[in-house]
């Protein structure tokens, strides 16, 4: 059964516009990474570790959009090939998986800085970045799992 070309189009396009504005982010992040490196506060304020953590989980986020490319050129070309598919589906899963962990090693610094500003919400944000890519990893996890057990072998 072959999707229609009209939806791997679409879903192309969309993860096209993700990428691009996940490069606006970085754009616009450096600005501020460089304004605090000429200012010398770059590890007085923790506003800017966030900044480059979150430079250091792009990574694996723009390898995700790389496979998932591939995996829709996979679908595109009526390729039956199950195999590169599910070595797609596993990068993906394993790329949310160290984005989840470098999530988890930021929570003390949203700690810090909701203790510091009595703001206890920045703490749950923190948390609520931590689970969202443990979720979409589950979700990668599932996909892996029906790909093994509906393809023949």
């Amino acid at each position: 059964m072959n999707p229609p070309k009209i939806s791997i189009l679409l879903l192309r396009t969309c993860l096209f516009a993700f990428f691009l504005g996940l490069l606006g982010l970085a754009i616009y992040g450096s600005f501020t990474l460089f304004k605090g490196l000429s200012n010398g506060v770059i590890f007085e304020k923790p506003g800017y570790v966030v900044l480059m953590v979150a430079y250091i989980a792009l990574i694996p986020l723009l390898t995700s959009i790389f496979h998932g490319f591939r995996i829709l050129n996979a679908f595109a070309k009526d390729f039956d090939s199950a195999s590169s598919i599910s070595s797609s589906l596993n990068i993906i899963k394993n790329s949310f998986l160290v984005i989840a962990v470098l999530a988890a090693c930021m929570l003390p610094v949203f700690f810090y800085i909701g203790q510091a500003d009595d703001a206890p919400g920045v703490v749950l944000l923190g948390i609520t970045i931590v689970i969202f890519p443990l979720a979409i990893s589950a979700v990668f996890r599932c996909l892996q799992y029906v790909l093994k057990k509906c393809t023949p072998l």
